[in-house]
């Protein structure tokens, strides 16, 4: 579930808003995009990962964190700790990656919801997300 968006970081290109296949954020415009429908996040991370500042925090629960010490986690580098982790810089994918196409990200999660068959094992950021979604990590 998406935590909340770096007000100080955030330079308002709406990635999140293009890219997220929940339609959970509202452009504001060139300002920081709201969190307009909290609910609909299925923390896929796809906001956090095109996000070129690294601005966004997902969590992998499905309810927000309590207690949640918002400084602390932009101190520690960990909004963008994922999108390193999977080889993302600045909100692009590493060479060979697949999963850049929002269209296609979106075609795969309906598949998924309607029983697709699991994703190209090549395609290293879907296959960590199939894998973490049939553990019930998010």
């Amino acid at each position: 579930m998406i935590e909340f968006i770096a007000q100080e970081s955030c330079i308002g290109c709406d990635k999140c808003y293009e890219v997220c296949p929940e339609d959970v954020f509202d452009s504001t415009g060139g300002g920081v995009p709201e969190i307009a429908r909290l609910d609909d996040c299925t923390s896929c991370r796809q906001c956090a990962l095109h996000c070129p500042e690294g601005a966004i925090f997902v969590a992998l629960l499905n309810k927000p964190m309590e207690n949640l010490d918002k400084q602390a986690i932009i101190a520690q580098g960990r909004t963008t700790s994922y999108a390193k982790w999977l080889g993302w810089d600045k909100g692009t994918p590493p060479p060979g990656d697949r999963s850049g196409s929002h269209y296609d990200y979106k075609h795969r999660l309906e598949e998924k919801k309607g029983g697709g068959k699991p994703p190209d094992p090549a395609d290293r950021v879907r296959r960590m997300l199939y894998e973490a979604k049939e553990r019930n990590l998010i």
